[in-house]
């Protein structure tokens, strides 16, 4: 690749056809600023399609890269990267600038971009004013004080349809959002609610796409009924039906643990009617190595902090003296929360 230092617009205009990578010096000012672009002629856009993100490359010769990217559950980045060259801090003009041989096109303030060391980022609707641009053959020029960047627009079209079809199939949400689905259900249902059905498709597709998640707990609960077996039955039920739907969905049945607790771990008040509604519940726990150290070490305070009441009862005269309740909250999440591979709860001495 040939870099020319030059100065005289129609000389830069001529070598811009025939392929030269242009590293020029403009008068911006009272100062003379230079300018990164690709050549025309060896333009690129690369798109790169995933589940959870999508990307959209430009290599800069000489510069760096730029860099779009759409996350799922997060916003979209513009994101223009020196290798070398560091931009410093401060503001950039963003324009529209038509290519060489359309001198017919007034270049058009597309707004400003804020600059830090070698990297410019922009996000927002300004993306879209720099995309439509590029979309309709108008390259993009970020100018500073003493550095200008361009974006080529020469090859966007295609590489830009690829990226908008990847950003449309994008899972629109992330672990954290599906990790604990809690499904509600009424007593004398006779299958799954649709609204039961839509969440379990969503965790379905999610854990299909993420090869970091290990397993899925379902644990069904029940309000409290005339007598213990019928809750028993109830929550059964319900969790049955739950890993059903999440196998028809494609999941793997060894991946899931299955559990019913009828209405021995209640979360609300039994004597009234709302109280029992939220305890008749189905909870959807995804299970990953992060959540699953995260479990290690609630068991493993819980065991020490018994460990030292007990001693301190040994120690003390106090013979009635008792070990401290766990609230409700805690109490759902140790009894929910067990590792998957061997289908069991953490043995920390809880009631059943």
């Amino acid at each position: 690749m040939n870099v020319v230092f030059c100065s005289d617009k129609s000389f830069v205009r001529c070598l811009s056809r025939l392929g030269i990578l242009l590293v020029c010096g403009v008068s911006v000012g009272q100062t003379h600023a230079q300018t990164y672009i690709a050549p025309f002629s060896d333009a690129q856009w690369k798109a790169q399609s995933g589940d959870f993100a999508c990307t959209l490359n430009h290599e800069i010769p000489g510069f760096g890269s730029a860099k779009l990217t759409r996350k799922a559950g997060a916003g979209e980045i513009l994101d223009i990267s020196s290798k070398s060259q560091p931009f410093g801090s401060g503001a950039f003009k963003v324009e529209a600038i038509a290519p060489t041989w359309r001198s017919d096109v007034i270049p058009k303030t597309l707004g400003q971009a804020q600059a830090s060391a070698k990297s410019l980022k922009v996000s927002g609707a300004q993306i879209a004013a720099i995309t439509g641009s590029l979309e309709q053959g108008t390259n993009v020029m970020f100018s500073g004080s003493s550095l200008r960047v361009g974006l080529e627009a020469r090859n966007f079209g295609p590489a830009f349809a690829t990226y908008k079809t990847c950003v449309k199939n994008l899972i629109p949400y992330t672990f954290k959002q599906l990790s604990h689905t809690v499904l509600m259900y009424e007593p004398d249902a006779d299958e799954l609610s649709s609204k039961s059905k839509a969440e379990l498709d969503k965790v379905a597709r999610y854990v299909k796409a993420d090869k970091q998640v290990l397993g899925i707990i379902v644990d069904a609960h029940s309000d409290k009924l005339p007598k213990p077996e019928q809750g028993e039955a109830l929550s059964k039920r319900e969790a049955d039906w739950v890993t059903a739907y999440l196998v028809e969905k494609g999941i793997p049945a060894e991946t899931i643990t299955t559990r019913s607790h009828g209405d021995k771990f209640p979360i609300a008040d039994n004597k009234t009617k709302a109280g029992q509604a939220k305890n008749r519940r189905v909870t959807v726990r995804l299970e990953n190595a992060e959540t699953r150290k995260e479990m290690e070490k609630k068991v493993a305070a819980i065991k020490a902090s018994e460990e030292k009441a007990a001693a301190e009862k040994a120690a003390s005269s106090e013979a009635e003296k008792s070990v401290p309740a766990i609230d409700a909250k805690q109490l759902e999440d140790l009894t929910e929360q067990q590792n998957i591979m061997n289908g069991k709860q953490p043995d920390v001495g809880l009631p059943r």
